[in-house]
């Protein structure tokens, strides 16, 4: 009698086990891809995990992050946004407008603290807007948000070039530029063992990394969606109306509602990416965020992020965003030039998504 107890209880064990495999299928494969994109480069380039190149990595990422993370929001409710990038566009260039054009300022003393708030407020609303006018058009006139979104790229792309006028407006005030490129904050890491061993000094085993102004965005970006997604009853609801609209809907939650306010956060991410890309390079670029969409789509779908909708985590969007990222580092390292990597990232999509689809089919079996 014991013995068979002890036999089912460790069969139900193992079904459990399995069970935990099986639901972390996309984690497992993401976190393997990254460390072995890791080694790789390390092999590739000795320095690659240096403090500072790590440092610039973070930097170069931020946008891809911060974007990232609405976009989680978005498909788990289990609609699209791939106007995100000419959102990020639009935003960057209303923000350069406001900081330049509108109101030119001579030195730095003549940088009024309101003109700098105006400049970067503002665009902020930019994403938002455009948010609440396409879930609007989704939910009341029942069109596919790909076809929708993909018309506010169009507009939103025209726009970045009527307020551009085509051009790059560079001179961004220097206190934005100060933040964005900044690097105030050191974080030690116990690995320079090198160091330690040659002096004995504990000191020596740190080596400092520069953490850049605008990671620290992207930190906060993510705290506050791991919040609204896993604490409250608004994330509760998100998951309900990506899993199954009709059945939410039938439970009280007004689905439509929820899905305009995935929009406006997704938007509301692009414009803070717009206006962290403006601090970061210190101008504004006509074709800032092209394609950006496409990467982070691959991102969230590579961090485990279902298609079709009621099933993701936001914090595995930053594993999608970094092995993203490491290729288009990998690529400029091994000099492969730079018309391949729209056919790298093409790829990297149609992996993700063969792989999205085997996750299905193999919970199917559970």
């Amino acid at each position: 009698m014991t013995q068979t107890t002890s036999s089912t209880e460790t069969q139900g064990s193992d079904h459990r086990l399995l069970g935990a495999l099986k639901r972390s299928y996309s984690l497992i494969q993401a976190l393997g891809v990254l460390v072995l994109l890791i080694i790789l480069m390390q092999v590739a380039n000795e320095r690659f995990l240096s403090p500072i190149n790590i440092s610039n990595l973070l930097g170069q990422m931020t946008v891809m992050l911060i974007v990232a993370a609405g976009m989680t929001v978005i498909m788990i409710s289990g609609e699209f946004d791939v106007a995100v990038g000419a959102v990020v566009g639009l935003s960057a260039a209303v923000a350069g407008w406001l900081l330049v054009r509108w109101m030119p300022v001579a030195t730095a003393a003549d940088q009024q603290t309101w003109v700098i708030l105006v400049g970067v407020l503002v665009p902020l609303l930019v994403g938002p807007a455009i948010g609440i006018f396409a879930g609007l058009v989704v939910t009341k006139a029942h069109i596919p948000s790909f076809i929708v979104t993909l018309g506010t790229l169009m507009m939103a792309r025209s726009l970045t070039l009527v307020v551009t006028q085509g051009q790059p407006i560079p001179d961004i005030p220097e206190p934005i530029r100060a933040f964005g490129q900044g690097r105030w904050v050191n974080l030690p890491l116990p690995f320079d063992f090198s160091g330690f061993t040659e002096s004995g000094a504990l000191a020596d085993l740190f080596m400092w990394l520069p953490i850049q102004n605008i990671v620290w965005v992207a930190v906060v970006v993510y705290a506050i969606g791991w919040f609204l997604l896993e604490r409250t009853t608004f994330g509760k609801r998100v998951y309900a109306v990506g899993s199954n609209r009709t059945v939410a809907m039938l439970s009280g939650i007004r689905a439509d509602r929820i899905k305009i306010y995935c929009f406006m956060i997704v938007g509301f991410t692009a414009s803070l990416a717009g206006v962290v890309s403006v601090s970061r390079l210190g101008a504004v670029s006509p074709n800032t965020g092209e394609g950006l969409e496409f990467e982070v789509i691959a991102a969230v779908v590579i961090g485990g992020t279902s298609l079709s909708g009621g099933q993701g985590r936001i914090l595995r969007s930053i594993i999608g965003v970094i092995i993203i990222a490491l290729t288009r580092n990998f690529l400029n390292l091994a000099r492969i030039e730079v018309f391949w990597q729209g056919f790298a990232t093409g790829t990297i999509i149609l992996a993700a998504v063969l792989l999205e689809a085997l996750q299905r089919r193999i919970s199917g079996r559970q």
